[in-house]
């Protein structure tokens, strides 16, 4: 783990919007913003590769004939993130991978069809699912997630703010 202050990194971000995906090498930084949303970062500690998305719901709820390749559905985010891992000649069964989000914004009166743990159930079920291990999560909870994702080091900086208090930055 390199001790880089949050700001630093900061500085270097590329910026990933709900429903992006971000691929780089070494020298990238990618940030994002997450609530109920989910990222899943992938890395090749070898080749200093780095993929990232950032999606808003679980699945597409069109008909599969009339599905469109978004990031904004986990399903065809992580597809789209093997196809830029391939693009790359990287192989998934190689990378490292995280996850992060799935947070509750309304407080725990709003569980009915929480959608920040659906989110959360299919990133680990398509990650699993691909052979690969979940080496390190910050998930759930009530409030939002600020990341960085160091390509370099594959490190993923966070700060996490509960609705009502302010926690300690980590890296994971």
């Amino acid at each position: 783990m390199n001790p880089i202050p949050f700001s630093s990194l900061a500085e270097r971000e590329i910026f990933l919007n709900p429903g992006e995906l971000g691929v780089g090498f070494r020298r990238e930084v990618f940030g994002t913003l997450l609530g109920s949303c989910v990222a899943i970062t992938l890395w090749h500690p070898a080749r200093k590769l780095g993929c990232i998305c950032h999606f808003i719901l679980p699945v597409d709820a069109v008909d599969a004939k009339e599905r469109r390749a978004s990031g904004r559905y986990g399903e065809t985010a992580f597809a789209l993130m093997q196809a830029e891992l391939l693009r790359n000649g990287v192989r998934l069964s190689e990378c490292v991978a995280k996850i992060f989000g799935g947070g509750r914004m309304f407080g725990a009166g709003f569980l009915v069809n929480d959608i920040g743990e659906r989110n959360i159930a299919v990133a680990r079920k398509m990650v699993q699912h691909a052979g690969l291990a979940i080496t390190a999560e910050h998930v759930g909870s009530n409030g939002y997630r600020r990341l960085y994702f160091d390509v370099a080091t594959g490190d993923v900086w966070l700060k996490f703010d509960w609705i009502d208090s302010d926690q300690k930055d980590v890296v994971l």
